[in-house]
């Protein structure tokens, strides 16, 4: 028996509630815990669409499916996570497509290469689509045993460093972070020494000088305090990428009942809008944080100087594919990505 409303909008608004609960009661849900594993601190914001897809998928089922979350690598590292998915070890993971690129190379592409994305919003939206039509994406994740939920966005790349970097010939000689196979041949190409370092090692490498600059957004930054460390924020893009997803297992996906499968993807789509959302807003605020706290903020004087030295890096990506026997499908799958992206970016 309903209880005693002071008003007809809180009668309706109960209504409501209870009507979704039904709702979710008349589906088919298990009672089941998913274990998500990833390698990132809680910290960190990226993280966050995690955390709201969890809430949000136990809020739908009314309390039957429910995601538990390891943070910092407690069930694996960052690099690690595609097997313990893929495998079954784990049921979820956020997944680095970078780190695979033998694995995953046609996920990894909107992923991976820099100085090409200066719109990442609309690169994570081209991945998204190409997960859905085409071939040789569909094929990837399915032969990985992944099937991916959430994605989001990283938006450009600076860099933070341990001396001030204002021009090219600054740059000259650097040891600066980066990671996967493509963003070492970018800064190849500017007689920088690129230094494969997981973001969780970043502030020891900066601290004791083995690196002179880290390779990340604001954001990432401040969630490893590496303006502590390295107190110059590099005004300077580098172009922003599809970042890592939230993957589950296809065995477990594929186990479970059509109503399950269904909510999981909606509240797959609902986690990216609410991380789409958020990302620029937390990069503009995690800047500013970082000046209020002593960080200083240096204007790259030579972006276009920049942008003229790199190389062309789907061009690379495609050679790269072709030295795979790869080619054909990689030159189908690039046009698709940079049709879609070219046609949707703001100017």
């Amino acid at each position: 028996m309903l209880k005693r409303f002071t008003t007809v909008a809180a009668f309706v608004a109960a209504l409501g509630t209870f009507g979704a609960l039904a709702a979710a009661n008349a589906a088919d849900y298990p009672s089941v815990t998913f274990k998500h594993a990833t390698g990132f601190p809680k910290a960190l914001y990226m993280e966050q669409p995690a955390e709201f897809f969890a809430d949000r998928l136990a809020e739908r089922s009314g309390g039957k499916m429910k995601v538990q979350l390891f943070y910092s690598g407690s069930l694996g590292k960052s690099n690690e996570i595609l097997d313990l998915v893929s495998s079954g070890a784990v049921d979820m993971g956020s997944l680095v497509q970078g780190y695979f690129t033998s694995a995953l190379p046609f996920a990894a592409m909107t992923n991976s290469l820099p100085m090409t994305f200066f719109d990442p919003a609309q690169a994570m939206y081209a991945a998204i689509e190409a997960e859905k039509t085409n071939t040789s994406q569909i094929d990837e994740f399915r032969r990985n045993k992944i099937k991916p939920l959430v994605y989001r966005y990283l938006p450009n790349y600076k860099l933070i460093c341990t001396k001030p970097v204002r021009t090219m010939a600054d740059l000259r000689q650097l040891k600066i972070r980066t990671f996967g196979n493509f963003m070492p041949k970018m800064f190849a190409a500017i007689d920088v020494t690129p230094v494969n370092v997981l973001p969780t090692d970043n502030y020891e490498a900066l601290k004791r000088g083995s690196m002179d600059c880290s390779y990340l957004t604001n954001a990432n930054f401040i969630a490893y305090k590496l303006h502590e460390v390295a107190p110059y924020i590099i005004d300077v893009k580098f172009g922003g990428i599809n970042a890592y997803f939230l993957a589950m297992s296809l065995d477990k996906f594929e186990s479970l009942s059509p109503d399950a499968q269904k909510l999981l993807v909606e509240v797959g789509q609902e986690a990216t809008k609410f991380a789409a959302d958020q990302t620029e807003r937390i990069e503009a605020e995690a800047l500013a944080t970082m000046l209020t706290q002593g960080a200083s903020l240096i204007k790259f004087e030579e972006q276009d100087k920049l942008v003229a030295a790199v190389p062309n890096m789907v061009d690379i990506w495609i050679e790269t594919m072709d030295g795979q026997g790869l080619g054909a499908e990689a030159r189908v799958y690039a046009k698709q990505v940079m049709d879609y992206y070219n046609a949707n970016k703001s100017d």
